[in-house]
């Protein structure tokens, strides 16, 4: 009987080893799945102030836009790239709250690791999504450093490639290309900007 009951607990402690190592390797499967599947979510810069709330919100896994190996491209050839990786889609959500108005800017900071081709010989070009198509809100334009901080918080060497001020809550549509100018004379080199959004409340 002894004996009996002895087998018994040793099964018994088997099968709780058992059940808790397979709770274990469940909750690990999880954990693993819903870390993987946060990678793919997009990813947020929030920027909050004096009632206003911007939110800026892109799909891809990094923020900048890079050039490698670039060729010189004419601006008619540029502004029409459909290449995926050659153009930088994002937008911004700007809810109101308490404020009248939200004023935000779109800012380039270049990475000077990255970057081997003169800024005059970039080209920038922005566009904004209007009744479902994207159409240009400014002509193509080379980086363009700015000389001190800006009112909402560009810095200083960075670029401000435009301005909005909303008076109402609502998404606002981009796609930001950029190429090698046709006029450069340093072919095959690289460049790289991050794109970022700040914004702040006005009276």
């Amino acid at each position: 009987m002894k004996k009996n009951k002895k087998e018994k607990d040793n099964l018994s402690i088997k099968f709780w080893i058992l059940l808790v190592s397979i709770i274990f390797i469940l909750l690990l499967i999880i954990i693993c799945g819903f870390v993987i599947n946060s990678k793919n979510e997009p990813d947020v810069i929030v920027n909050k102030e004096n009632g206003g709330n911007v939110k800026f919100i892109y799909s891809s896994s990094t923020s900048a836009l890079s050039l490698s190996n670039a060729v010189p491209t004419t601006d008619n050839v540029g502004k029409k790239i459909q290449d995926a990786n050659k153009y930088f889609d994002f937008s911004v959500d700007v809810k109101l709250d308490n404020a009248k108005k939200v004023e935000y800017e779109i800012t380039l900071v270049k990475d000077d690791v990255l970057s081997t081709i003169p800024d005059n010989e970039i080209r920038l070009y922005l566009e904004k999504e209007k009744d479902g198509t994207y159409t240009k809100i400014s002509d193509s334009k080379p980086f363009t450093a700015l000389d001190k901080n800006t009112k909402i918080g560009s810095k200083k060497g960075s670029m401000v490639i435009y301005k909005e001020i909303r008076t109402n809550s609502g998404v606002d549509y981009y796609r930001l290309r950029m190429w090698l100018s046709d006029k450069s004379v340093i072919p095959n080199g690289s460049y790289s900007v991050e794109v970022n959004v700040l914004g702040r409340a006005i009276d």
